[in-house]
């Protein structure tokens, strides 16, 4: 890992020698033994997505339903990137789209990290890519060094923009991905016996003293079976606010077409 990493006590750089990483004020914490490391204090053992979630998670994104979503982000962090650049994935649950990112595009490169809340989705990232730096961790207390990441990326996460502005280099982006207010418009038709839709917010009002792009990307996929079905609600907020009628229409489901709708932020600091 390279030299960005700060101690969650005191803020001092943090040092790694062979599995341990300390600070100057003696605070130390080791590898796991999957390669990622736990900078989160006073952890729940229960922080984060459950272990249902999680499997369903990666075992939906296995199938390749998200890959024309990853493979657009991925030209978007490809615009300005260089192999010595720092991006971080805030929320990255079990690593797909930086995994995706790193293998395709940029595999010699060797700052590359992954953190989540969930030390299991961490954990599972680990194992399904060593060559990448993940980190158990909190949005809103970022491990790393003032202006030490030159991209920041969200995908349907959430993040702190006092911390994001922090880490951020003088010429830095951040990239936050978000739903659509049509996005699996056709999955809510059958969880919900009415929709009630937000309006959706940008990120611009929230992050003063910076340039925005704003891109959409849509596609339409069909999900193959009952099973992938349940795993794409598992993975998204819905499965918190339908009621248990809900899951059961969507049990009646063989296959269903659905659309994927996102809105992507590209953030760059005002000259």
């Amino acid at each position: 890992m390279s030299e960005s990493l700060k101690c969650p006590v005191c803020n001092q750089l943090l040092q790694r020698t062979e599995k341990t990483y300390c600070c100057v004020n003696k605070h130390t914490f080791d590898l796991a033994k999957e390669g990622y490391l736990n900078l989160l204090l006073n952890a729940k053992k229960t922080a984060g997505d459950s272990k249902e979630m999680m499997n369903a998670r990666r075992n939906f994104l296995a199938k390749a339903y998200y890959e024309k979503l990853s493979d657009y982000v991925n030209q978007i962090l490809l615009d300005t990137f260089s192999a010595e650049q720092t991006i971080i994935d805030i929320g990255c649950g079990e690593g797909y789209y930086l995994s995706r990112f790193h293998r395709q595009f940029a595999p010699a490169a060797p700052h590359f990290y992954g953190l989540d809340i969930s030390k299991l989705g961490v954990r599972m990232a680990a194992k399904k890519n060593p060559e990448l730096q993940w980190l158990v961790a909190n949005f809103a207390n970022l491990p790393f060094t003032d202006h030490s990441v030159h991209t920041v990326l969200s995908m349907f996460a959430e993040y702190s923009v006092a911390e994001i502005d922090r880490v951020l280099t003088k010429d830095g982006r951040v990239i936050i991905v978000r739903a659509a207010a049509n996005h699996l418009m056709e999955l809510k038709n059958i969880i919900y016996p009415e929709i009630h839709e937000k309006a959706k917010t940008s990120s611009i009002k929230y992050f003063p003293g910076f340039t925005i792009t704003q891109k959409h990307f849509s596609y339409q996929t069909q999900i193959e079976n009952t099973e992938d079905l349940l795993s794409l609600l598992l993975m998204t907020p819905h499965y918190w606010k339908i009621k248990p009628a809900g899951v059961e229409n969507l049990k009646q489901q063989k296959q269903l077409t659905v659309t994927i709708s996102i809105e992507v932020d590209v953030l760059t600091r005002k000259d």
